[in-house]
C-alpha cells in the first residue's frame, strides 16, 4: 500500500527476489488505479535499481477496493494522514508493516527495531486482545530514530544512557518525494543551504527514542528515562542521514570500553540469519573523516556506521560520536521487510 511513493518503491525493491514474500498486490491511490506500475511510477522513480518487467508491469490498484482476506500480510507506505484508517481495515484480518506514524505511539502497538526491542513484540496479544483484530500492526521507527537508537543500544545495556543531545543532519530523500522531485519547491530551499526545522520531527525522535529502549513489563512498555533533546535539520544530500550524538552514561564507562560495546553488538536479528540483516549491525569507524553520508552505502544499507568516537571534555562520563544510517533502507522499506522477517521467524506469520 501506497507502492508508488518513495518509501513504497523502497519496499518493492526490498521484497524483489526475496526468499520468504512474493508480491502478489501492489495498491496506491485511486489516481494510480488501472496504470501498469511503470506508468504509475514514471516521473517520480526512487529505485536504486530497476525491478524485472514482471513487477513493472503489474496493474496498480486502488487501495480502498482491496480485500485483506486476500492476502498473507500487507507493507503500508501510506501518508500518516490516511495510514490510520487504511491500516486498522487490514489488521483486522492480517498482519501490517508499516513505514507510517499513525500507530507508532498507541500503547499497545511496538515500534520495532529487532536489534533493539526484539520483547516488544508481546504488545501484539495485546493489541489483538484490545481492538478484536485477526491481525495487527507493527510499525518502524521514524528514520531519524533509527541511527541514534541502534548507536545507543549497546550502550545503554553495558552502561546505561542517562542522557543524549543529537542534532541530525537529514538527507533530502527524509521528506519523501518533495525532497527527492528535481522540480519541488521544498527542494529548491534546502539546495545549497541548512534547513533547520523539520515539523514534528523532534518530538518523534524523542518519544520513539525511549520508547524503544524502554522495557516491556506486564503487558506495557515502561519507557527508559532518558533525557532527549534533538535538534532536527534538512541537508542538500540525497540520501542517508548524518547525525552528531552527545551521550551520557549512568555508570561509569572508558572510551574503549564504549567502543568495544558498539564494535561487538550483534542481537537476536543475527542469530536467527534474516535475509536483510547486516551480519554487523553497528560498525565503527576509526578514520578521522568517516562516516560520511556518500560512502556510507559502500559498508552495506542495513548497517549503522559511528565515527569521531571520543570523550567529551569536563563531562562526567560523557561521549560524542558521529551517526550515519540509510534512511531510506533500514529507514524505511528494507526495516519494514526486515521485520516481517522478524516477525516470521518467531512465529506471527
Amino acid at each position: 500500500m501506497g507502492a508508488t511513493g518513495a518509501a513504497g518503491q523502497n519496499i518493492v525493491e526490498a521484497l524483489v527476489g526475496h526468499p520468504w514474500f512474493e508480491i502478489s498486490c501492489l495498491a496506491a491511490s485511486e489516481r494510480s488505479e488501472g496504470k501498469r506500475y511503470r506508468d504509475a511510477v514514471e516521473g517520480a522513480v526512487f529505485f536504486e535499481e530497476m525491478p524485472p518487467d514482471d513487477v513493472m508491469e503489474m496493474t496498480v490498484v486502488d487501495t480502498a477496493k482491496v480485500d485483506p482476506e486476500d492476502f498473507d500480510l500487507a507493507f503500508s507506505a501510506l501518508p500518516a494522514s490516511v495510514a490510520e484508517g487504511v491500516e486498522a481495515r487490514f489488521a483486522e484480518h492480517i498482519p501490517v508493516f508499516s513505514t507510517a506514524s499513525a500507530y507508532r505511539y498507541e500503547d499497545d502497538v511496538p515500534v520495532l527495531i529487532p536489534e533493539v526491542n526484539p520483547g516488544h513484540i508481546g504488545l501484539v496479544e495485546t493489541q489483538r486482545a484490545n481492538r478484536g483484530w485477526k491481525g495487527y500492526i507493527v510499525p518502524g521507527p521514524n528514520c531519524t530514530t533509527i541511527g541514534l537508537v541502534m548507536s545507543l543500544k549497546p550502550i545503554h545495556d553495558a552502561f546505561g544512557v542517562k542522557s543524549v543531545r543529537m542534532v541530525s543532519m537529514q538527507s533530502l530523500s527524509g521528506a519523501g518525494e518533495k525532497g527527492l522531485r528535481a522540480d519541488s519547491p521544498y527542494r529548491a530551499m534546502v539546495e545549497m543551504n541548512v534547513y533547520p526545522w523539520i515539523e514534528g520531527e523532534e518530538e518523534k525522535v524523542v518519544k520513539e527514542t525511549n520508547k524503544l529502549l524502554g522495557e516491556l513489563v506486564d503487558g506495557e512498555v515502561v519507557e527508559a528515562g532518558i533525557d532527549v533533546h534533538a535538534t532536527c535539520t534538512r541537508v542538500y544530500v540525497e540520501r542517508v542521514h548524518t547525525e552528531v550524538v552527545d551521550v551520557v552514561t549512568e555508570r561509569t564507562a572508558s572510551l574503549e570500553e564504549i567502543r568495544k560495546v558498539l564494535a561487538e553488538f550483534r542481537a537476536e536479528p543475527q542469530e536467527l540469519g534474516l535475509p536483510t540483516n547486516a551480519e554487523w549491525p553497528v560498525l565503527v569507524l576509526e578514520d578521522v573523516d568517516m562516516p560520511q553520508p556518500r560512502l556510507h552505502r559502500e559498508s552495506g544499507f542495513m548497517v549503522t556506521l559511528v565515527g569521531r568516537l571520543s570523550e567529551i571534555p569536563h563531562v562526567e562520563n560523557g561521549f560524542t560520536y558521529v551517526v550515519t544510517s540509510d534512511n531510506l533502507e533500514k529507514g524505511a522499506g528494507a526495516g519494514a521487510v526486515q521485520n516481517a522477517e522478524f516477525m516470521r521467524e518467531k512465529g506471527y506469520l
